[in-house]
């Protein structure tokens, strides 16, 4: 019996949020990586033959590239900055659809995440610039066959 087509990067659409609007300068995303953010705590007692682990959620983060075709981009990275200035509050969300070929979808949501830094590279004359942007996030919600 073969198994089900696998998830792949044309079936994952992405889309960032201001202030529940769709950040629509931020099209072309070439790539996507998110993390759950585990961390292993461990403790040895006198006494015990064998350590002891716990485990801790240290929230939600990742980073995403993506290539502009316009200037107004930067009026959302200035938002970025406005934000970390403390001079404007804008609330930023990621959204992620996954659509699998059987059908099943899944929606993953990182609310008001907070951004790292934004390295932006241009690699040669015949090159797209790149700006990549990493994010961090205290909760997120997965919905399963949600639409």
């Amino acid at each position: 019996m073969a198994a089900d087509p696998r998830l792949k990067g044309q079936e994952v659409v992405l889309r960032i949020l201001q202030d529940g609007q769709l950040v629509d300068e931020v099209q072309a995303i070439g790539s996507f990586n998110d993390e759950v953010r585990l961390e292993i705590k461990e403790d040895g007692f006198l006494g015990e033959p064998t350590n002891r682990f716990d485990q801790v959620l240290n929230g939600y983060g990742g980073d995403l590239e993506f290539q502009t075709n316009t200037s107004s981009y930067l009026t959302f990275i200035a938002s970025i900055e406005a934000k970390a200035k403390r001079t404007a509050f804008p609330l930023f969300n990621i959204v992620r659809t996954d659509l699998y070929v059987n059908g099943q979808t899944a929606v993953i949501t990182y609310p008001d995440v907070k951004w790292g830094a934004i390295p932006t590279s241009i690699g040669g004359r015949g090159e797209y610039a790149k700006t990549k942007l990493a994010f961090s996030c205290e909760d997120r919600t997965v919905q399963i066959n949600a639409i």
